[in-house]
């Protein structure tokens, strides 16, 4: 790097223009599919509750709203994995364009709070996983019925403590059907969804 590249970063230029780009250019454009504000302070309820190390796993990056909130609330020995091919966006990127403002937006999270985005297909980093048994996976991907109940069975068989995720709603019939037939909903706040197998949150 080169020094007036090293003299930007010191003095929070380059943080302050990074966060100007994703509030003024990005934010308007891809809130569909993001958590909303109360959703936000619930997830990081949930997060704070946790009382383990134990890695957690969000399955569906999107442009990083819920892993900062999950980023900015685990401990600080935790690990955060985020695992998305970004294949889809509300804003029409291409893939690498896509891929490219995630790593952006969360670049100081990926730096200073212990996140790895992991870019791979899900069904790979499930049959590939040989981590602990996560503390927390939280869900909001493929929102069908066969890709959600997917995603929650191995939830389940790895034994995380808390299994939760986006979207239990209406016009996600796929995501309700699925959490209804394993389990059902512990607690809901406005669509962001806790399975009821997750007791640590009594």
């Amino acid at each position: 790097m080169s020094i007036i590249g090293k003299v930007i970063r010191i003095i929070g230029i380059y943080d302050k223009l990074r966060n100007h780009f994703v509030d003024s250019l990005l934010v308007p454009f891809a809130t569909k599919g993001q958590i909303g504000i109360r959703e936000a302070r619930f997830l990081g309820e949930i997060t704070r509750k946790l009382n383990t190390n134990r890695p957690i796993i969000e399955i569906g990056t999107l442009f990083g709203r819920s892993t900062r909130v999950i980023a900015e609330n685990m401990r600080k020995k935790q690990e955060l994995l985020t695992v998305d091919i970004f294949c889809w966006n509300p804003c029409g990127l291409t893939n690498e364009h896509h891929k490219r403002i995630a790593k952006i937006s969360l670049a100081d999270t990926i730096e200073k709070l212990n996140v790895k985005i992991v870019v791979v297909d899900k069904k790979k980093f499930y049959e590939e996983y040989k981590g602990p048994s996560p503390e927390m996976v939280f869900l909001d991907a493929d929102h069908s019925y066969e890709a959600t109940k997917e995603d929650i069975d191995w939830a389940l068989s790895v034994g995380a403590d808390v299994i939760c995720g986006h979207d239990y709603v209406e016009n996600m019939p796929g995501v309700v059907k699925a959490v209804d037939e394993s389990g059902g909903i512990e607690k809901l706040v406005d669509t962001l969804w806790v399975l009821e197998k997750s007791s640590k949150l009594k």
